[in-house]
């Protein structure tokens, strides 16, 4: 009685469940459809793919202080073929909502400064067979776009022979790449500095220098700088360094302290490097920050991390697993580290490894914005030689709210 009594229950859960089913027709038209899928993968030509394709990150947007909107990645070229591959156009494309429109064109000399190619015998949009590059992707738009069912592609144009022909004679080609979607919101902070006249060096929008700061670290490409500022201070008198330049003292910025950028704990500090003497950085690959403080957050249903680098030797004022609050006094600004003079390399990240993470975008609470350096190669000589600079008026000078400090731009914090 037990047995058929489980088989009765067995047959009416089956019933049950074939009540579920859908209609026969149903099920034949999904079947078809599934044939068709395979008859047509089966039967096409092989999709041979010269060029392999990859990422570094998840794009986010954010606002520079020059009003745009901004989403910076990394993409890396390899040439998987047998013969030389030159690049002659990327195209990056914004899909949403079944709507598709190019938010970003590289050809060029254009193109060629933004990729980087370590192949030092080879111009930088040639691809020798088994050779990489990366191209530095800088989308920069007049208007946000809506982070909703929002992704990038990007369309490869090149030169290369046909595959298989005996004449080696290159041939225009492109190639898609799937799509890229994108990562969360930019974090906003408070500033690390206080006090008026802070120069923003590097940066987001920097062709050099941190945003190029791409490196091979536990089997990854990592950019943990992508959105590092060095920041320098401007004096009532418009010096940045005054002589002897030699001299610590001599920057405006040295033994200014430094604050938190938001409640967290620290997770860590190290504090065991004299100052740098000036223009003569450690080269110490172990520690390039120097003395470092690295703060871990957990707000904005986000977690991530603060940097803070090149401090003053016995200035933290903060020990790990210590909480901080933002705007909490925690350092003091030196020349520890990889550092030819007196700054605050600061960026934010996705974990907690100083290189070995990655950069993710940020933006102030709030700043008041009062001029820029058009030429800031005339700046960086003016301060190794301790010259007054020469400030340019921008029509950009005004408040700023929730924006990433652009490279050139001079800004009060605030006391």
């Amino acid at each position: 009685m037990k047995l058929a009594y489980q088989i009765a229950i067995s047959a009416a859960t089956a019933l049950s469940l074939n009540l579920l089913a859908p209609p026969a027709s149903l099920a034949e038209e999904a079947s078809a459809d599934s044939l068709q899928s395979d008859i047509a993968k089966a039967t096409k030509p092989v999709p041979w793919t010269e060029l392999l394709t990859s990422t570094t990150t998840k794009p986010r947007q954010f606002r520079g202080s020059d009003g745009k909107y901004n989403w910076l990645w990394e993409l890396k070229i390899t040439n998987f073929s047998g013969h030389t591959i030159k690049l002659d156009q990327i195209d990056v494309l914004a899909h949403q909502k079944n709507k598709e429109e190019t938010v970003l064109n590289l050809k060029d000399a254009d193109l060629k400064g933004k990729i980087l190619n370590p192949d030092k015998k080879s111009v930088a949009n040639e691809l020798r067979p088994g050779a990489s590059v990366i191209v530095f992707i800088n989308v920069e738009l007049e208007k946000a776009l809506a982070a909703e069912d929002l992704s990038f592609r990007q369309k490869i144009s090149y030169r290369a022979p046909v595959l298989g022909a005996k004449d080696e004679k290159p041939v225009a080609k492109i190639i898609e790449t799937a799509p890229l979607t994108t990562g969360g919101a930019a974090i906003v902070i408070s500033p690390p500095l206080r006090g008026k006249g802070w120069l923003a060096i590097g940066g987001y929008a920097s062709l050099i220098g941190h945003r190029r700061a791409l490196f091979p670290i536990n089997n990854q490409l990592l950019c943990a700088q992508r959105f590092a500022i060095d920041w320098v201070q401007l004096s009532a008198d418009n010096y940045t360094t005054k002589k002897p330049v030699t001299s610590m003292e001599s920057a405006t910025c040295y033994g200014k302290p430094i604050y938190a950028v938001a409640d967290g704990v620290v997770v860590g500090v190290v504090d065991q490097f004299e100052n740098q003497p000036q223009f003569k950085p450690s080269g110490n690959i172990d520690f390039p920050g120097g003395n470092t403080i690295t703060v871990k957050h957990n707000e904005q249903g986000q977690v991530f991390y603060s940097f803070y680098a090149h401090l003053l030797r016995n200035s933290p004022k903060v020990k790990i697993g210590q909480t901080v609050k933002r705007g909490e006094h925690i350092a003091t600004l030196g020349n520890s580290g990889n550092t030819t003079g007196p700054h605050l390399h600061f960026h934010i990240t996705d974990a907690a490894g100083t290189l070995g993470s990655d950069g993710i975008p940020y933006v102030f609470d709030q700043f008041e914005l009062t001029g820029t350096f058009n030429d800031l190669k005339k700046c960086l000589d003016a301060d190794d030689k301790g010259l007054p600079q020469t400030l340019d008026k921008s029509p950009l000078a005004g408040k700023h709210q929730q924006e990433l400090v652009k490279e050139g731009h001079v800004v009060d914090f605030g006391e």
